[in-house]
């Protein structure tokens, strides 16, 4: 009985561990195909950061040796592009546990700032010595980071290093492990403290310190990845969300999502998001424009349906900047007849049929939600007019928010006027009569709408 039993039993005993076998062969199968993959994907991000570093530093000493308008300008693009290509690439890494805070910041900055300076006229605004010399402390400090990441790449090419052992390494605790990967990125970190500071602008350095203060008044809730993938989808007026590919960025003074698409044309499209809130903070996309069809009326009309379609509130065009068959808006928020010049945005139109080639929404974004309705004024134009030189020949007034010398949103009563050849624009504070600032509109400035 005992036998007949067995011989019943053995068999399927035997079929049993033969499929336990396979099973957990498969499932070792399945696993390290998990980790191939994931390997490959990040020794293709860190090369493609060497080589976009590599790019960045030469585009940057292109920099300081161009002397045309165009060139520069495309230039000035080429440095945006792969600072961004760069901070993709550095989010695709296994670094969440490692400090490497203040080479993204830089290279964010490096982002901002030449972006700033590519949306101006070069012709009418060539760059300044002390932009100059930005440039130069830049491609002095990127050349310093290639070189510290160029020998961290020889070292995981010549000994095979891999990047599951960094993240195995960042997760362990109290076990030797090879920390080759991880010293190198320290040190291109430390890097960023050998050199002085760079000197940013007035623009970015207002910009940063504003940041930091109002990113945590925004309102509303973290936005997911999804979220953002359907905020870009409406933006670009896409009815899919079909390849918007979307990397949280942690680490910096406030957390974002940047957000990619390759268009059907094979032009990249790239967006920043805050996580707070979801706010499109830029957008920008670039393509050769061959002809003007449109005026400068006709492109201001087709961004200001681009900013209503948005959800914007009441803005006005301020100035533009027409260069390279583009035209680019400065539109303030406009509130009960008062300008609320920190709520700006910029928008860069095509020339050729009216697409919309970026957004610069930063100002408006962190500065609407924290200002004050201070749109009533104790003084009349006539009371404020009286702190203003009797000398200068007025050629229009209106109210306007600042900010003060406090960093507080003053109502102020803007008056434009002549003297001799000289424009000014003086600020009278609409409570006190006090002067709050004087700008002199500098002839190379952006065109008066």
């Amino acid at each position: 009985m005992y036998r007949r039993i067995a011989a019943i039993l053995f068999p399927i005993a035997v079929i049993a561990l033969i499929g336990t076998v396979v099973w957990g062969y498969q499932e070792n199968q399945d696993k390290n195909a998990v980790l191939i993959k994931a390997e490959n994907q990040y020794q293709r991000a860190f090369h493609e950061l060497n080589f976009h570093m590599d790019q960045l530093q030469d585009e940057l000493g292109k920099t300081l040796v161009l002397q045309t308008r165009p060139s520069m300008a495309n230039c000035l693009t080429n440095v945006w592009r792969l600072t961004y290509a760069a901070q993709s690439d550095l989010a695709q890494l296994p670094l969440t546990l490692m400090p490497f805070n203040k080479t993204e910041d830089f290279l964010s900055k490096v982002g901002n700032f030449t972006f700033h300076i590519g949306l101006r006229d070069l012709d009418k605004q060539p760059l300044t010595d002390k932009e100059w010399g930005t440039l130069r402390a830049l491609y002095e400090r990127a050349s310093q980071v290639q070189t510290d990441l160029q020998k961290v790449q020889s070292q995981v090419l010549s000994r095979n290093l891999r990047w599951m052992d960094v993240e195995l390494a960042q997760a362990t605790e109290g076990k030797k492990m090879d920390t080759t990967i991880i010293d190198g990125f320290r040190k291109v970190d430390n890097t960023m403290d050998a050199y002085s500071e760079v000197d940013w602008g007035p623009t970015i350095h207002n910009q940063e310190a504003r940041k930091k203060q109002q990113y945590v008044r925004l309102p509303g809730k973290p936005a997911t990845v999804q979220e953002v993938k359907n905020k870009l989808a409406f933006v670009l007026g896409r009815p899919t969300t079909r390849g918007i590919v979307v990397t949280e960025n942690r680490k910096g003074d406030f957390q974002t999502y940047s957000a990619r698409l390759k268009r059907e044309d094979g032009h990249m499209v790239y967006a920043d998001f805050t996580k707070k809130g979801g706010y499109l903070v830029w957008l920008m996309f670039d393509r050769p424009v061959e002809r003007q069809r449109l005026s400068i009326g006709e492109a201001q009309q087709r961004a200001m349906r681009f900013l209503n379609r948005l959800g914007y509130p009441t803005m006005r065009a301020i100035s533009y900047d027409s260069s390279q068959r583009t035209a680019t808006f400065t539109f303030v928020h406009q509130e009960r007849g008062a300008l609320i010049y920190p709520e700006s945005v910029t928008v860069k139109v095509a020339l050729d049929n009216g697409e919309i080639m970026a957004l610069q929404a930063n100002d408006y974004v962190f500065n609407h939600p924290v200002m004050k309705q201070v749109y009533r004024p104790r003084l009349s134009a006539k009371q404020a007019e009286k702190a203003v030189n009797p000398r200068l020949n007025l050629e229009k007034s209106n109210l306007a928010v600042i900010y003060g010398e406090d960093g507080n949103p003053v109502l102020c009563y803007e008056f434009v006027g002549w003297l001799g050849d000289d424009q000014y624009r003086i600020f009278i504070n609409a409570d006190n009569g006090r002067e709050e600032f004087v700008d002199k509109v500098k002839k190379a400035d952006t065109t008066t709408l």
